[in-house]
């Protein structure tokens, strides 16, 4: 996926990112074509290939787009603890929520793995998860973070999206201190 800071090909990810939304409104995930998704972008497959490896890489790019660099779910380094995995709940509770159509999508679509996929880089790749920890442990961490936010986000889908970020935050917690143990 492009990481660069041309603007242009920015402007062209997002137009690539609203064409798949848009799509997949209309039709199972599994029937868009790169071909139909670059005719709805009004771009190039060159286009498309130099920004893009897969259909996939679009839906997370999408999911991306609004998750480590929103200041509600990057945790300050300086924060640790309970104090950190509170932050870490409330932020992806409200992601969820706010992201529930998508979420949706993907639940719908049964790609909800690449919920997991997105959240698992984003916590590998954000100094602030996990301060001073070895990698192999920030790896098997984010996974089991990550593992548990998106299914816990896939089940909130399958419900129907009831339920504040507040209620979601408050299970998480629960969840992932093992109260309920």
């Amino acid at each position: 996926m492009y990481c660069g800071s041309n603007k242009t090909a920015l402007q062209s990810q997002r137009q690539i990112s609203r064409a798949m939304m848009e799509l997949i409104r209309e039709k199972p995930y599994a029937q868009i074509s790169i071909s139909e998704l670059c005719k709805t972008a009004g771009i190039s497959r060159q286009t498309f290939y130099s920004l893009f490896t897969s259909r996939e890489n679009v839906i997370v790019f999408t999911l991306q787009s609004d998750s480590c660099d929103s200041p509600d779910v990057r945790l300050p380094e300086a924060c640790g603890g309970r104090d950190a995995l509170r932050l870490l709940c409330r932020g992806y509770s409200e992601y969820i929520v706010r992201n529930r159509e998508l979420i949706k999508l993907l639940a719908d679509n049964h790609i909800e793995h690449l919920l997991y996929d997105s959240f698992c880089e984003v916590m590998e790749s954000c100094a602030c998860f996990l301060p001073g920890t070895d990698a192999c442990t920030r790896a098997y961490a984010a996974s089991f973070y990550a593992g548990g936010i998106a299914y816990l986000a896939r089940r909130y889908a399958l419900d129907g999206c009831t339920g504040t970020a507040e209620d979601l935050e408050k299970l998480l917690m629960t969840l992932l201190t093992g109260a309920l143990f």
